[in-house]
C-alpha cells in the first residue's frame, strides 16, 4: 500500500494539467443542488466500541461511524437535494438513521421494522419528532453532508474548488484509463501534510458505477490508513420529492 501512495504522490507532483472528462457531468449535477443518489458502502467501519451510541455532529449529518449497530457492517445510503430541502439516510438492512432538512429546520429520526410488520419511526419518541433549528453557520463552515464520512469525502471531492469552503479538501485530477473489464476510471488525489488520499471513479460508458477511496499517512509515530469502496446504484438530477417530507406515521411535534 505504501508503494501505491508513493506513486499517487508522484502523480500529484508531476502530472500534467489535464481536466477530467466523465466526472464533469456529475459535478454539474451536484453544484445544481438538485439530485438523488443511492449507494451501497461495501466497506464496513471497523468495530471500535461495544457501546450502542448514536452520534450526531453539529446536528448537520449522520455520524454512523460512531454507532455500534452500524460498525463492522456494509451500509446503504440515500441523499436527496432540492435547493433548500435535503434528505439523507444511512443504514443496514431495515434499520436507518435519517435526516430531513425543510427550510430552516432539521428533523432527525430512525426508521426500523415494526413488531407487527410494516415500518415504524422514532424521533424524540416513537412516532413523533420535533425539529432543531437549521444552523446555517455550521453548513457554511463544514459544507454539505452526504451521509457517512467516506461517501461525503467522495462527493465533495467532485465539487469544483470555487464552490468549496476551507474545511473541504481540494482534490487534483491525476490520470485516467480503461481497465480490462471495459470500465473507465478517473483518479484524483490530495496531499494534506503527511497524509495522501486518492479517489478513483469508475464509469461504464458515461455512467458512474463505483468509487474507491484510500488514505495513507503518518501521525506522530503511528501510521494510519483508511480505505472504502462504494457501489453507485443511481445518481440522477431528479430529486425524489416523496423523500423531502416527513413520512406517514411520523408526527411533527415542533413548537413554532
Amino acid at each position: 500500500m505504501k508503494k501505491f501512495f508513493l506513486l499517487i504522490l508522484a502523480l500529484i507532483i508531476f502530472s500534467a494539467h489535464v481536466d477530467a472528462a466523465k466526472i464533469d457531468a456529475y459535478q454539474k449535477i451536484l453544484e445544481s443542488g438538485r439530485y438523488t443518489i443511492r449507494y451501497d458502502n461495501l466497506t464496513p467501519f471497523p468495530r471500535v466500541t461495544n457501546r450502542d451510541v448514536v452520534e450526531l455532529y453539529g446536528k448537520m449529518g449522520l455520524a454512523v461511524q460512531g454507532n455500534e449497530y452500524f460498525l463492522n457492517r456494509p451500509l446503504g445510503g440515500v441523499v436527496v437535494s432540492d435547493g433548500e430541502n435535503r434528505y439523507e439516510e444511512v443504514g443496514y438492512k431495515d434499520f436507518f438513521q435519517c435526516r430531513l432538512v425543510k427550510g430552516g429546520e432539521n428533523f432527525i429520526f430512525t426508521r426500523y421494522p415494526g413488531k407487527n410488520g410494516g415500518v415504524e419511526y422514532f424521533g424524540d419518541k416513537k412516532g413523533k419528532v420535533s425539529a432543531n433549528p437549521r444552523d446555517y453557520l455550521i453548513e457554511l463552515l463544514n459544507g454539505e453532508s452526504f451521509g457517512d464520512l467516506h461517501f461525503t469525502e467522495m462527493m465533495t471531492a467532485i465539487i469544483s474548488d470555487s464552490q468549496k469552503n476551507a474545511a473541504q479538501k481540494s482534490y487534483k485530477f491525476v490520470t485516467s484509463g480503461t481497465l480490462d473489464d471495459g470500465l473507465i476510471y478517473e483518479d484524483f488525489a490530495n496531499r494534506d501534510g503527511n497524509t495522501v488520499s486518492a479517489i478513483r471513479y469508475y464509469f461504464d460508458g458515461d455512467e458512474l458505477k463505483k468509487i474507491s477511496f484510500a488514505s495513507y499517512g503518518q501521525e506522530g509515530n503511528r501510521v494510519r490508513a483508511r480505505k472504502c469502496i462504494v457501489k453507485i446504484l443511481s445518481f440522477t438530477d431528479s430529486p425524489e420529492q416523496n423523500l423531502l417530507r416527513l413520512p406517514a406515521g411520523l408526527i411533527d411535534t415542533t413548537k413554532r
